[in-house]
């Protein structure tokens, strides 16, 4: 039997149950969900679902979206209809993954893909499977990054989250289609090397890539930088106008 708790992002805006022992959404999901700019009304796909931490975290910011998440563990996508219940937020959740989607997306696009992959090609064995499987990859990046650019609408957005060492492989295959690709790392600490990086591009897009300064996350005492901590506490955009 597992135990679950109940856990606050957003400074209380969302309630996630989640296993005690097992995959827990991270920073990364509010980050990816601030770095979306999305409207109301608009579609959003959440590949990687999980426990559905990133789109109830974008729901809570702009409110209206429709909302469609993919994923391919029962247990989480258990949770998932749980914490929509929670947060009272409909949101479509089909089971699946990119090498087999559902019926449901064939000829669907949408007006936001977001996805936080799988980070590793190789990881030590674990005991518990529901971190293995969201950890480790089960299809190659590229076959991954293909399936969420397909669900893209022209000129929507495909956001994705990824470990600094992967991103020429990533660039590699998100130009051949997107455009306006910007890369925004974020830095442990001031002078250390970023571990992770956001790439965020446009379908059909012209404009070129940027290289956007970046955020530290944490200060030499390891709390959070001031704009972090809005992010993650206050539900502030990552991209501010």
């Amino acid at each position: 039997m597992n135990d679950y708790t109940t856990d606050d992002f957003l400074g209380g805006l969302v309630r996630l149950k989640q296993l005690k022992d097992g995959y827990r959404a991270t920073s990364d999901a509010v980050l990816l969900a601030a770095s979306i700019q999305a409207k109301s009304g608009q579609s959003i796909l959440d590949v990687g679902l999980g426990t559905g931490a990133v789109s109830l975290c974008l729901e809570a910011r702009i409110k209206g979206l429709s909302l469609t998440g993919l994923e391919i563990q029962d247990e989480m996508i258990e949770l998932a209809k749980e914490n929509a219940v929670l947060n009272q937020v409909e949101m479509q959740i089909l089971k699946g993954d990119v090498a087999h989607p559902p019926k449901e997306l064939i000829g669907k696009t949408f007006d936001h893909v977001v996805t936080n992959p799988p980070y590793f090609t190789e990881t030590p064995q674990r005991q518990n499977k529901t971190i293995a499987i969201a950890h480790q990859e089960s299809v190659p990046l590229s076959t991954w990054l293909h399936f969420c650019i397909k669900k893209v609408k022209p000129k929507g957005t495909l956001t994705l989250i990824h470990r600094t060492e992967r991103v020429p492989e990533i660039l590699s295959i998100l130009s051949e289609k997107l455009g306006g690709i910007i890369l925004v790392p974020f830095w442990p600490r001031a002078g250390k090397m970023p571990k992770r990086v956001l790439i965020q591009g446009t379908l059909g897009s012209q404009k070129p890539f940027s290289l956007h300064p970046g955020f530290v996350l944490h200060q030499e005492d390891t709390t959070r930088c001031e704009e972090i901590e809005n992010i993650m506490r206050r539900a502030f955009p990552l991209f501010r106008q």
